[in-house]
């Protein structure tokens, strides 16, 4: 309830600029309208793609498109005058900055390892009231996705740095975790799983 309050706070706040600052730059303006609207066009299906299992090839693809669109949002509110349209233009904008946080601070990649030519291990941020960091199967999809086959998010990790395969095979795989030992005082951690769990 906080957070949304300052978040509230902060908006009101970046769209009063424009009552302080005289001078228009309709280039600037132009340009950050542009930006705003190809952020959205590619922000808002790569957020249902996620939220169905299927994540942007590469580290901080994703991230990069967010901050993008969260940045130029900002801009937006801060540099151009208050009208009508603008003003409803904030209130669509709002929930959806609101959003592009949330996602971008859960189940956020920290790291990944290749297990084979088709199939890698992710480290993800947890949820508000998770244990500890999830670690992710996916496969490759579709040329630039990574569909999440499997997840492991009651492990109670944090800090995983490294993951290294000792045992892979059709029917099992086997894994040693590397984390910082704060939350489990076996490190590395081992972890066995059947083959036919990984959907």
């Amino acid at each position: 309830m906080a957070s949304l309050i300052i978040l509230i706070g902060l908006i009101i706040g970046v769209n009063s600029i424009p009552l302080l600052i005289k001078t228009t730059y309709p280039k600037i303006e132009k340009v950050i309208n542009r930006v705003l609207i190809a952020s959205i066009i590619l922000f808002l299906p790569f957020t249902f793609f996620e939220s169905i299992g299927f994540r942007l090839k590469g580290l901080y693809t994703f991230p990069t498109i967010g901050l993008i669109f969260i940045f130029s949002g900002v801009l937006y509110f801060a540099l151009f005058k208050n009208s009508k349209k603008k003003i409803v233009t904030v209130l669509i904008l709002t929930p959806l900055i609101g959003l592009g946080i949330v996602t971008l601070s859960i189940g956020r990649e920290i790291i990944g390892f290749k297990i084979d030519d088709t199939t890698r291990m992710s480290v993800s941020t947890g949820g508000i009231l998770a244990c500890g960091e999830n670690v992710v199967f996916t496969q490759s999809s579709h040329r630039i996705f990574d569909k999440e086959i499997f997840k492991i998010d009651n492990l109670c990790l944090k800090g995983i740095y490294k993951i290294e395969t000792l045992k892979l095979d059709e029917k099992h795989v086997e894994f040693l975790i590397y984390h910082n030992g704060d939350l489990d005082s076996e490190n590395p951690y081992r972890c066995n799983l059947n083959r036919f769990e990984v959907r």
